[in-house]
């Protein structure tokens, strides 16, 4: 077994020191778990350093802070995983609900409004704000906070204009118009300003943006505002 010594020791912390994790009780975590791989896997003659950098790299996929951040969000979020299960199963519920309310809506069968109502229900009321709580923590600026909450309000105005039309209810041809302005003037700009200033997502952005311009226009195009 290899032995490490007080500087190689003093070298490990400082490294992860240097590379953003400042929480001490993981500095002392990842201390010791690295210097246990070291000294079960490292041999006398070898590179410690080349060793040490090969090691420290399965901990991480970009950067070592990452686990920082993934440890805060963990202390911040108890229950994160219970929220992100939920999030996932109101999900497919949505999406099952939408498929079975379309076709029973296409052969004009009864029922069609209750799984119309628990789609849309379970897609905006639960699906969304789950997938806005979370996507909030895990952002790193303000732009990216500001395109889950532009989207997430978004969505919730689609689902309800879509359950206004379906109902015959007074006042969809304003709420279609207040939903199409919020997606054309609030959340399109900010999703495609945010992503057209990186370079590495500076095609799909254009792509994107086309795409949800396209969808807008042409649900904007459907809308009735004269009887």
């Amino acid at each position: 077994m290899y032995c490490i010594s007080d500087e190689q020791v003093a070298y490990i912390l400082n490294d992860i020191r240097r590379n953003g994790i400042e929480l001490e009780d993981l500095q002392l975590n990842l201390l010791d778990h690295i210097c246990c791989i070291l000294e079960q896997e490292l041999k006398e003659g070898d590179d410690f350093e080349r060793f040490y950098k090969q090691t420290v790299r399965q901990f991480y996929k970009n950067e070592l802070r990452e686990i920082e951040e993934e440890t805060i969000i963990l202390l911040t979020f108890k229950n994160f995983y219970a929220m992100k299960k939920v999030m996932i199963a109101s999900g497919i519920f949505s999406a099952i609900m939408f498929i079975i309310g379309s076709m029973f809506k296409l052969g004009h069968m009864p029922g069609t409004i209750v799984f119309v109502w628990a789609a849309i229900f379970s897609f905006s009321f639960v699906f969304l704000p789950l997938v806005f709580v979370l996507k909030v923590k895990e952002a790193k600026s303000y732009s990216e906070k500001w395109i889950v909450s532009t989207g997430t309000l978004t969505g919730i105005l689609y689902c309800c204009s879509v359950l206004f039309a379906l109902e015959n209810w007074p006042g969809r041809t304003m709420l279609w118009l207040s939903t199409v302005c919020v997606s054309i003037f609030l959340f399109i700009p900010v999703y495609f300003f945010t992503g057209i200033r990186r370079p590495e997502t500076k095609i799909n952005t254009i792509m994107s943006t086309t795409l949800l311009v396209a969808a807008t226009c042409l649900l904007f195009m459907m809308i009735r505002i004269r009887p």
